[in-house]
């Protein structure tokens, strides 16, 4: 899917970081905001899970511009961690979850997530025709202008996939920069710490039923995807 069809009818679409306006920043919080409400089936409530990672987002949003700087000359930064916005926790829920950003090559990419402590780490190069991002992992141009990514598997054997452009490339490396499985999933878990917080967790979860029901959260259920 190129940018063209990313794009909304009103032409509205994700704006790339690093921002230079609070403006800018501003618009790219709110359509991560909405992005995330819509990652559910439609018809379906907002879940308790889905509630609160909205709330941790929202409290590292961009700040506001200083009163004493021109808004256009101040890099916003984020409001709870100080650091340019976004920041590593804001950027990680965004490219983790999938969020349409209109990168448009893989240099461009690349030095955000960096900056934001993000893969790749130290060594990880990007040029115009190649990309070391780990060992065992690179990228080559092809000559139609899409590139091919060679991971080794086992015992030298290699496996490549190929995309068609550059901005099929920038979003196959963000993807790579999303969260790795966080504890509990796929995790061994000790049978004594489950219990001691399950019961408070059923407590929360008939509590939210309840809050669920109320009429600023209902009037969300319409969005998401249609179910399959």
């Amino acid at each position: 899917m190129g940018v063209e069809e990313r794009e909304s009818v009103d032409g509205v679409r994700v704006p790339v970081p690093p921002f230079d306006s609070y403006a800018e920043a501003q618009r790219f919080h709110r359509l991560l905001l909405l992005f995330l409400r819509d990652l559910k089936e439609a018809g379906e409530p907002i879940s308790r899970q889905q509630y609160l990672l909205a709330g941790v987002v929202d409290l590292h949003g961009p700040a506001a511009a200083s009163a004493d700087r021109a808004p256009q000359a101040q890099q916003p930064c984020c409001a709870l961690c100080g650091t340019p916005y976004p920041c590593r926790t804001v950027l990680a829920v965004a490219v983790g979850a999938g969020l349409p950003i209109a990168w448009s090559a893989p240099a461009e990419v690349v030095p955000v997530l960096r900056d934001a402590g993000l893969p790749p780490g130290p060594g990880g190069e990007v040029t115009a025709e190649s990309v070391a991002w780990e060992r065992g992992w690179g990228a080559r141009r092809e000559a139609g202008g899409g590139w091919e990514i060679g991971i080794t598997i086992d015992r030298g054997e290699v496996a490549t996939v190929n995309v068609p452009d550059d901005a099929a490339m920038a979003r196959y490396l963000a993807d790579r920069a999303g969260p790795a499985s966080p504890f509990p999933y796929g995790w061994v878990e000790d049978p004594a710490q489950v219990a001691a917080v399950r019961p408070a967790a059923y407590t929360q979860a008939a509590q939210w039923r309840e809050q669920a029901g109320l009429p600023y959260l209902t009037e969300h259920q319409a969005f998401g995807a249609p179910p399959a």
